[in-house]
């Protein structure tokens, strides 16, 4: 199901189809109102209505374009169908981002096997899935941008991180191979790899603790002595979609206030 909202952009994406997957909150959200400021037409994508409705209401009311489509996206059944109706409803996809994602806490002793699993499926699966969607498309044109959200969680080993981190792993290493098959057709394929960001996402590894607690964490492991935020992840996302970052492919740019320039 679907609703839609219309207005004028202008920019870098200027009426490219931009699809952005877990577009309801977070860096999803910040990127979707992001790519439509660039002029990009927005298929919000994300498993809850509500959410999905107020990041397109977020755009019209900055002047984007962008419609609402709820589907599941770690779920192979659905996918063919939400690009179908995307590029029904908006012309063929231009860029995806793959931005959907999950945390749960656990060791390899302790994390329940459905968690993992899911973990993998939302975090990993998804992309693959929505990438396997609109490649096709992206290879009879000879153009297109995929980013992918990974995280510096893939990047080092963290405690009882033990799904999470190997999906997040996995997310870079799938961005290189992608680009790999895929970049000598046109189609550049990249992800970003953010640090700490205060969207909420990270609490689960927290409970308990005070704002005040988590800023000290903050300031003592970050060079630039603060979490970053979801418009900063978005910004490098908008840059490597656009033809600025023409000759960027198979990359994992990392956006972590230096977080790993030290040893964490």
């Amino acid at each position: 199901m679907s609703t839609e909202a219309g207005g004028n952009g202008s920019g870098r994406l200027k009426d490219r189809v931009a699809v952005v997957t877990g577009a309801g909150h977070g860096i999803g959200a910040a990127t979707a109102r992001r790519l439509a400021r660039e002029g990009a037409v927005i298929a919000v994508c994300d498993i809850r209505a509500p959410e999905a409705d107020e990041t397109v209401a977020q755009i019209t009311a900055e002047g984007g374009r962008a419609r609402a489509f709820v589907a599941d996206v770690a779920d192979r059944d659905s996918v063919p169908g939400l690009i179908a109706e995307v590029e029904g409803a908006l012309g063929p996809v231009d860029i995806l981002d793959n931005n959907g994602g999950r945390l749960v806490p656990g060791t390899a002793l302790t994390q329940e096997v459905d968690e993992w699993e899911r973990t993998l499926s939302v975090n990993v699966g998804s992309v693959f899935l929505m990438s396997r969607a609109v490649l096709p498309g992206m290879r009879d044109r000879r153009r297109g941008v995929i980013v992918n959200t990974g995280s510096v969680s893939g990047l080092v080993g963290e405690p009882e991180l033990v799904a999470y981190n190997t999906s997040k792993a996995a997310i870079i290493n799938l961005t290189r191979q992608l680009a790999a098959d895929y970049s000598r057709e046109g189609i550049r394929i990249n992800c970003v790899c953010p640090g700490w960001i205060r969207t909420g996402f990270n609490d689960p590894l927290f409970p308990g603790w005070t704002e005040a607690a988590i800023q000290e964490l903050v300031e003592r492991q970050v060079p630039l002595g603060r979490q970053g935020t979801a418009e900063e992840i978005a910004d490098a996302v908008a840059f490597l979609c656009s033809d600025d970052a023409r000759y960027i492919t198979g990359h994992a740019l990392v956006v972590d206030g230096g977080l790993t320039a030290t040893n964490l």
